[in-house]
Order: C-alpha cells, then sequence, then structure tokens
C-alpha cells in the first residue's frame, strides 16, 4: 500500500512515473472511472500503444474483456484481484494484478496493512495499479523442464527394458545354446554402451550448457579441422556405399577454436549426413571464408532424405529426433540409435565460440547444416591437432 501525505512537497507525479519506471513488468494507475493517469514504458510496448495515453479510459487501450472484468471487480470491491489469463492459443500468458492505492491526508496513517480490508467497507479507494507480468517465457520454460524429465525417462527405460528382456531370455539359452547365449550378451553389452553414451552425452550437454567444459582456444587452420575429419569419417561413409568429399579454399585461413570440440561437432553433422543419405548418395564437407573476411564458414551437405519443414525448427533441441523411419535400417556406427543430444551439443560449442549454427533442407533433396567461427587475428601460428 502506498501512502501519500499532501502535506509532502514531493511532486506525485514525478514521483509515480519513477516508480512505475523502477517497476520490472508493465504498469499504469488508474482512477476510479478507469481513466489513465500513470504507466510506464513497458506497458506501452506489451500493448503496442500509441502515446500519450494520459486521460484515455483504459476500455480505449485494452480490449481484452477478462482483463477489464478483474479491474472491474477491484474497483467494486475495493480489494486487490489477481489473475492468469491466457492471450491467445499461441501460448502467451499474462499474470494480471489490480491493487487500490490508498491517498491519505496529513498525518493519519493505517496500524497495520491488514486493515485495508476492515477500511475497505467504508473507503473508496481514489487510484488503482494494474500491473501485466508476461508467463509466457515462464510456462515455455516450465514445459522444457516437464518435456525435458519425459524425454530423459523414456531413452532411460528404453535400454534397460531390454537388457532386462535380454538377460531373462539369456538366462534361458545360456546352457543349452552358447552361440545363442554369446548372441545375446553381445546385445546386452551393445545396450550398455548405448546406455553409458546417452548417460555421458547428457552430462557433458549439461556442464557446456553451465560453461564447466573449458574452451581451448587458438589459431587453427580450417582445412586442417575438414581434411582430419575426413580421414576419421572415410571407412564408415564406404562401409554405407556413400561418396565423402572435401570443398576447401586454398589458402591457410586460421579460425579462433578448440580444435577438438569443432572436430566433434563435424564428426556429428558428417554422421547424421550418412545415417540419413542413402547408398549411393554423397556427403560433402567444406569451408569457405564468408564476406568481410572475418568469420569462416563451414558446412556439411548431403544428398539424403531430407527433414520435413515442421521437424526443422528443432533439430538443435535437446532429445528431438527426426522420422527414425527414413535412416537407414542397418546403420552402423557410433551412436547409431542417436541419443537427440548431438545437435544440441554441437548447437552449444559453436556458440561459446561466438558462432552460429544453422539447418536448410527439401525432402527428398538432402540438407546442408552449416555454422560460423571468427578468423585468427592476423600474425598467430597454427595450434595443436585434433
Amino acid at each position: 500500500m502506498i501512502r501519500l501525505a499532501d502535506d509532502t512537497t514531493i511532486n506525485y507525479q514525478r514521483f509515480f512515473r519513477e516508480l512505475l519506471e523502477a517497476a520490472p513488468w508493465p504498469a499504469i494507475i488508474i482512477d476510479r472511472n478507469q481513466c489513465i493517469s500513470f504507466y510506464n514504458h513497458l506497458f506501452v510496448q506489451l500493448l503496442e500503444a500509441v502515446e500519450p495515453l494520459q486521460g484515455l479510459t483504459l476500455d480505449q487501450v485494452i480490449s481484452d474483456q477478462a482483463i477489464l472484468q478483474i479491474v472491474q471487480d477491484s474497483i467494486s470491491s475495493n480489494q486487490p484481484r489477481k489473475g492468469e489469463h491466457a492471450k491467445d492459443t499461441a501460448g502467451t500468458a499474462w499474470k494480471v494484478s489490480v491493487t487500490p492505492l490508498e491517498h491519505r491526508k496529513g498525518k493519519e496513517r493505517a496500524t497495520s496493512a491488514n486493515m485495508l480490508g476492515k477500511r475497505a467497507r467504508y473507503t473508496h479507494f481514489t487510484y488503482f495499479v494494474l500491473a501485466i507480468e508476461d508467463l509466457t517465457e515462464l510456462r515455455r520454460l516450465e514445459r522444457v523442464r516437464r518435456d525435458f524429465i519425459a524425454n530423459i525417462s523414456h531413452e532411460l527405460r528404453t535400454p534397460l527394458a531390454s537388457i532386462r528382456l535380454l538377460a531373462e531370455t539369456l538366462e534361458d539359452a545360456i546352457d543349452t545354446d552358447r552361440d545363442k547365449a554369446q548372441m545375446f550378451l553381445e546385445k546386452i553389452e551393445n545396450e550398455v554402451h548405448h546406455l553409458n553414451g546417452l548417460v555421458s552425452e547428457l552430462l557433458e550437454l549439461s556442464r557446456i550448457e553451465s560453461g564447466l567444459v573449458p574452451m581451448v582456444i587458438e589459431p587453427v587452420q580450417a582445412e586442417h579441422l575438414v581434411r582430419e575429419v575426413m580421414a576419421r569419417m572415410l571407412p564408415q561413409a564406404q562401409r554405407h556405399r556413400v561418396t565423402l568429399r572435401t570443398e576447401v579454399d586454398e589458402g591457410n585461413i586460421l579460425v579462433a577454436a578448440d580444435s577438438k570440440q569443432i572436430a566433434r561437432v563435424l564428426v556429428n553433422l558428417v554422421h547424421n549426413a550418412i545415417k540419413f543419405t542413402p547408398s549411393g548418395g554423397k556427403v560433402t564437407i567444406g569451408t569457405t571464408e564468408q564476406a568481410g573476411g572475418q568469420t569462416q564458414r563451414f558446412y556439411v551437405s548431403d544428398t539424403g532424405v531430407g527433414i520435413r519443414p515442421e521437424e526443422l525448427p528443432r533439430v538443435f533441441e535437446r532429445f528431438y529426433k527426426a522420422d527414425r523411419a527414413r535412416a537407414k535400417t542397418d546403420f552402423i556406427g557410433p551412436g547409431g540409435g542417436g541419443s537427440g543430444l548431438g545437435l544440441a551439443i554441437a548447437r552449444h560449442v559453436v556458440e561459446a565460440h561466438g558462432g552460429r549454427i544453422t539447418a536448410e533442407s527439401r525432402v527428398g533433396h538432402g540438407s546442408t547444416f552449416t555454422f560460423t567461427l571468427p578468423v585468427a587475428t592476423r600474425g598467430a601460428t597454427p595450434g595443436g591437432s585434433l
């Protein structure tokens, strides 16, 4: 509750303006007739209103009947009112609160804030504060948390269920069919390996997001990065009958990078490209200087099945997986099952370097993943190998 004595020398108009501007959310002060007396810039931004607003009635600025009803209830009852309001179907949510402002004369004071309710029976408050807090981002984070828990539970439960089933089958076969028992042991080992990889990637992603993974940034030859990843991934490409080639600008271009982390990003992108490119297709790893010479562009493109338009904006989310049915059914490679964390890790690594990663795709024509790194300063010497 705000009390303002008439005998003070405070410029109350300036006081209220500064008070509202200091508020962390959109707010206005209205009178009992719902005429606007004061407001802050956040309120103007939220409603995209045209200033000035003083003298306008609230319904000239806000058309939402739910908000207007909360305001009217507060004025009619002389009591604070609050409510959460779904602004639209896109997930926008507002927390609306209306609080009476007490304007007392002279030295008359309340002995307790709790007396507001008692005085409300016979006091008509002159002014009311309407505050609107945007809960959209908070609700989005809550959904992310729920999705994360659901996804990690599913990803952990699947291999554990497989291990349990295989162990039960192994128990029946261990004395009667040694070859069959050995096969089940290998399958159990694969599931354990997948589970261990999932937990390791989850822990690493958590450390990267928290800034706990130190980046050893040093000058690295862009061509060197591409060619070493090419050599590392060539056996996998050949095994799946996919042509792997490089496109590298001539010249000794140095980028400021942690070579091991960036190599991991490229390996993950090439791995995914091979996974979703049919036999006989082509995967290209390339690097080229961006216009202006301040950044270097790296890209991995393929002639694979592509990514659906509705899936494309989500490919860098944790645990998000594109349609598995379009991957090779006989795919063999590190992380072949896919944890859904690789691209999320790649995004955080690139952003930690001050770069940006994007994806483009056409269904049936292939995909291109691109990221940028800053070019090293002149006079720098190349650092270590991958």
